[in-house]
């Protein structure tokens, strides 16, 4: 089948529309091997697309949205031939359609309006009046209801020189920048529900993503491992390559046990989280660190923990679900594909080091006077475990 994208925000983008397009035609290209991807009038025109690659097409980001799509000839007679086409394959496109009897389906009146461009302005007629003409057409034949707000079926005709397109209602994207446009970002990856959507997140704002894993190696199994490789194997569905770097972390783990006070202890982990993810952003061209902060939703999460936190490294912080409620986090994680992996059971780093009275207005002075107990050449020693993820393969690098 064939389908239709339109842009989002790279209409913005004036005169560095080109760069754009190009990075969304390499995206859907690698993403969706096979298909055939060209520049049409205010989106991409994709060939070869399989149904079972739709549901994948709607979450890649830097597009709108996409529809399945009929190419015809630009004359009129040849459109209402291409509404007939799209009818033939989807009459799913009208509410209840599908579920009708055959010899009824075409007594039951609907509603429906008729979209129509034209980019090409020396076509014989304009488009309201193609509009008219086609609708008018679809109007007699199918016995539908004219409805300019909130119809069944909206008929999109978008006419060219040589060739018209033809589609039905539209399904959303992702929206935001094709992934790899807006530079390199690395992501604090945990076992749990909200780091993989924030990288997501950073991805639909152009961002290349990388994945930075913290071994709790007093849990380190093969059914521990598996679930941090699947998360970031959903996650290389909407990006080309991802790397994952995994940091085992039982020497430290040891440290902060021994020196530091339980109330402390998560927040001078998350320093340490940073100080080591600073080291591997910087080796690998990233310019930021992301992570699954919602302001609030945990004791670490307090504006006080996180400002001392962050003041760990001079890096860039990022945290793109800040000000987001918990249910929406959810609902972009089964969305995604992410919510059931996370839901697995599997103990990180950070729950090792729950306190049951933790911290929650930590002072910068308070923190330093505890972390200068850990040895730094053992953070500096840190090994690097990486790897590449890309078509659902892992290679180790």
């Amino acid at each position: 089948m064939n389908a239709i994208i339109h842009i989002d925000e790279i209409f913005l983008k004036g005169a560095n529309q080109p760069f754009f397009y190009r990075q969304l035609k390499n995206n859907l290209e690698k993403l969706l091997p096979k298909i055939k991807v060209s520049r049409v009038e205010g989106g991409m025109w994709l060939e070869n697309i399989k149904e079972t690659q739709l549901s994948q097409l709607s979450l890649i980001p830097g597009f709108a949205n996409y529809a399945e799509v009929v190419k015809t000839k630009s004359t009129t007679e040849d459109i209402k031939k291409g509404i007939d086409e799209l009818i033939a394959c989807h009459p799913e496109f009208i509410s209840g359609y599908n579920e009708m009897p055959k010899q009824v389906q075409h007594d039951k009146t609907k509603t429906f309006r008729i979209s129509a461009e034209r980019s090409f302005k020396s076509f014989p007629l304009s488009s309201m009046e193609i509009a008219k003409d086609v609708g008018e057409y679809a109007r007699i034949k199918y016995n539908w209801r004219v409805s300019l707000n909130n119809p069944d079926l909206n008929i999109h005709i978008s006419v060219g020189k040589h060739e018209a397109f033809v589609y039905g209602n539209t399904i959303d994207g992702a929206g935001g920048l094709p992934t790899g446009s807006s530079g390199k970002v690395l992501a604090l990856l945990s076992g749990g529900i909200d780091s993989p959507v924030a990288a997501y997140k950073m991805m639909c704002r152009g961002a290349e993503v990388g994945l930075i894993h913290f071994q709790n190696q007093t849990q380190v199994t093969e059914a521990v491992s598996e679930k941090i490789f699947d998360l970031a194997e959903v996650l290389s569905n909407y990006q080309p390559e991802i790397k994952l770097f995994m940091i085992p972390f039982a020497d430290i783990q040891k440290q902060v046990i021994m020196v530091v006070p339980a109330s402390y202890r998560m927040i001078v982990t998350r320093r340490i989280f940073n100080k080591i993810a600073d080291k591997v952003a910087r080796q690998n061209n990233c310019l930021a660190l992301a992570s699954g902060d919602s302001l609030g939703q945990v004791a670490s999460q307090t504006l006080e923990n996180m400002a001392v936190i962050a003041n760990a490294t001079e890096l860039l912080k990022l945290a793109p679900l800040i000000g987001t409620n918990k249910k929406d986090i959810i609902d972009l994680a089964r969305k995604i594909g992410t919510l059931d992996i996370s839901a697995r059971p599997y103990e990180d780093c950070c729950s090792l080091f729950v306190a049951k009275h933790p911290e929650t207005k930590a002072k910068l002075k308070d923190v330093l006077k505890y972390e200068k107990f850990i040895v730094n050449s053992i953070i500096d020693k840190t090994e690097v475990i990486s790897y590449r993820i890309s078509h659902n393969i892992i290679q180790a690098l």
